[in-house]
């Protein structure tokens, strides 16, 4: 059976720069591919002639754009943000899950799965006694099983929202650092 590599995805403002990682790790969470932007500050001019969709326009186009350019190794599917799960317009083009960490009790044996809606599943991980919450996002309902297939074995052996605490912390460390310079 082939390891499935998940990929980590996630934009950010910091003062008023936008900086945007990716990281792509092997089945027990050690990063195989790394790549990030320089921070984006846009102009007073670019403000006023973008207005409301400036954000939009640098995260999925200027950001999110060039980061999938660069990658080396295609992850199986990208974990974001539960905010950015929808608002990523590659979205119907990239295979992307929101997972997060819950309070609730657990579910029983490490792998059960319990459906809570038609795209989202509380999942009982192999390191937490609290299961995690996988959102699905535009994936239709019968590749969501292969999916979380994936996603089970690989809870079996990592932590699976780790990682992209980890990108965002580095990220807002090249903020800081570029802001330093």
């Amino acid at each position: 059976m082939s390891q499935t590599n998940p990929g980590y995805l996630i934009t950010l403002c910091e003062q008023n720069a936008y900086v945007g990682g990716v990281m792509i790790t092997d089945h027990h969470g050690i990063p195989v591919d790394f790549k990030y932007t320089d921070p984006v500050n846009p102009t007073k001019v670019q403000r006023i002639i973008y207005g409301s969709v400036l954000e939009q326009y640098i995260r999925n186009h200027v950001i999110i754009g060039a980061l999938l350019k660069e990658i080396t190794v295609s992850p199986a599917f990208y974990v974001v943000s539960q905010h950015q799960l929808f608002d990523i317009e590659e979205a119907n083009k990239l295979t992307l899950v929101a997972i997060q960490r819950t309070q609730f009790a657990a579910l029983g044996e490490r792998g059960t799965v319990t459906r809570a809606k038609e795209n989202e599943v509380l999942l009982q991980g192999g390191s937490d006694p609290h299961p995690l919450r996988v959102v699905f996002g535009q994936i239709p309902a019968d590749q969501q099983e292969a999916l979380l297939k994936d996603i089970i074995q690989l809870s079996k052996h990592m932590d699976l929202v780790e990682p992209i605490e980890r990108l965002e912390k580095a990220l807002k460390t090249l903020c800081l650092e570029k802001a330093q310079d």
